[in-house]
């Protein structure tokens, strides 16, 4: 699903538009003309499609040379190993505090027990290791063919979660992973790693970037103003009041 002029939706579980497996996040590609990069790669079940999904576009999936990924969380990192091994040549980014846990497939780091409780994977599911080629940390520009990418450190949601930031054909555009969503709301989960005053630190570096492009993990993303989410969550959270938290399920 093409968004914009440089950027595709390839992939979206049940939390989104149902393009592939329910437990993938949303997968965005970024065409940077001479390569490419994916930001997230789902749990790891539709990576065939992924790359289906890419050439229905008519694009080569071998273009993609970088893997660009937000945050440890299985539905957007536990595909990672598969892209790789899909992808001759592609390179893994996460960033510093989270990467050894793909390098290792460190299950209890990334709450894997826990979702498998909740009743979000399989008992069978594995968190698959993955070499990390660069760990990122904040202001680290990234380039993309002819676009350049930079990571901003926005910890909260989990330890380690980054946004990336593109400036393409006039639009700010922002990756967020599972920082905000549509309306404002957040997502705070009953993990180890969660950090309420983090994420709320977090949104906050955000309240003058002028995003005109949302493009969150999950849920609706936002082709124009996108900055009104992010100043939505920051409305109650100058209230002393918590943002709406977003509440998902995509096992029956």
């Amino acid at each position: 699903m093409k968004i914009h002029d440089r950027i595709y939706l390839v992939g979206s579980g049940s939390q989104g538009f149902s393009m592939t497996d329910d437990s993938d996040c949303h997968i965005y590609l970024i065409d940077g003309g001479g390569e490419m990069a994916l930001v997230d790669t789902g749990s790891g079940h539709s990576v065939p499609q992924i790359l289906q999904n890419i050439r229905n576009e008519g694009l080569d999936p071998k273009r993609v040379q970088h893997l660009l990924l937000t945050h440890a969380h299985v539905d957007h990192a536990g595909g990672a190993a598969r892209m790789r091994e899909a992808l001759a040549g592609v390179r893994v980014y996460m960033h510093a505090d989270c990467a050894p846990f793909l390098r290792n497939g460190d299950e209890r780091a990334v709450s894997l027990a826990d979702a498998k409780r909740a009743g979000l994977y399989p008992e069978h599911y594995t968190f698959n290791s993955c070499e990390v080629d660069c760990e990122l940390r904040e202001g680290q520009v990234l380039t993309v063919g002819d676009l350049q990418v930079e990571c901003i450190e926005t910890p909260g949601h989990s330890r380690g979660h980054v946004a990336y930031v593109i400036q393409c054909n006039g639009s700010k555009i922002l990756f967020g992973g599972d920082l905000v969503f549509f309306g404002g709301r957040i997502l705070l989960q009953n993990t180890w790693d969660c950090d309420f005053q983090a994420h709320i630190n977090s949104l906050k570096k955000l309240r003058e970037a002028r995003i005109d492009m949302l493009l969150p993990g999950h849920l609706t993303f936002s082709l124009r103003d996108g900055q009104r989410h992010i100043d939505a969550a920051l409305k109650f959270i100058d209230g002393l009041l918590v943002p709406p938290n977003f509440s998902y399920s995509w096992r029956t």
